[in-house]
């Protein structure tokens, strides 16, 4: 569901992002890319103009816990789903980054080309960071976010955030003024939070991820801002 451009609080309720049933191992699987058990829709052909979608992971305890809106990071695997299906038609003047919350670590990965060589550097980012330690702050990364920006002035660039928005950082109130600034669009994809109004004004697309939302919800958000500025592109929204 694309909601108004607004933010912030999560619910409380105990929740498995997607529906999905336990599965200790979930991080360790995949599908094959003929067989995902959802439609992203076409993803066209590549952007007459440079591009970079910079996707930024929250692994917070409110995320990543027990109770938490992905305990067994699903989003992690339909992002790798949507990159994948934009590389099967590709360019190298579109960039993929992978960023994190825990700031810079290991699993930072790109920008590389999302082709289906490029995005096997980014499969390297697509999981909890070994080295984190479940932050909760924004600023840091999206420093790191900024500045990827900055360093690709060709390229037309837009952050996605996957969150609950549960931030703790000294002063989030600058922190999302500094996110409404991010130099090119920005995409909160909420997860699992109710939305309150009156916090990120119409420059941030917002995508709510709740509880019970079906498999592919998450993957069909990041595959929104990586066709965008795809020409002949159809994608399919989020139920």
């Amino acid at each position: 569901m694309i909601l108004p451009s607004r933010l912030l609080p999560s619910t409380s309720r105990r929740s498995r992002l997607l529906g999905a049933p336990p599965d200790q191992n979930a991080d360790q699987k995949g599908f094959d890319l003929d067989d995902a058990p959802y439609e992203l829709g076409d993803p066209g052909h590549p952007s007459p103009t440079p591009t970079m979608v910079i996707a930024l992971f929250d692994d917070s305890g409110s995320v990543t816990g027990r109770g938490g809106t992905d305990p067994l990071a699903r989003r992690y695997e339909e992002v790798k789903h949507a990159f994948q299906v934009v590389a099967r038609r590709g360019s190298r003047r579109e960039l993929g980054a992978v960023l994190h919350f825990d700031s810079p670590c290991v699993s930072d990965a790109g920008p590389s080309p999302i082709t289906r060589l490029g995005i096997l550097s980014l499969h390297w980012g697509l999981h909890r960071p070994k080295d984190g330690v479940g932050s909760s702050t924004l600023a840091p990364s999206l420093d790191q976010a900024i500045d990827l920006a900055h360093r690709h002035p060709r390229h037309q660039s837009t952050l996605v955030v996957l969150s609950d928005f549960l931030l703790l950082d000294a002063e989030p109130g600058q922190v999302l003024s500094d996110l409404r600034a991010f130099p090119g669009s920005v995409h909160a994809v909420v997860l699992g939070s109710r939305v309150p109004d009156g916090v990120i004004d119409g420059a941030v697309t917002v995508t709510q991820i709740m509880q019970d939302s079906p498999r592919g919800a998450v993957a069909k958000a990041l595959f929104g801002s990586l066709v965008a500025r795809r020409p002949g592109s159809t994608p399919l929204l989020p139920n």
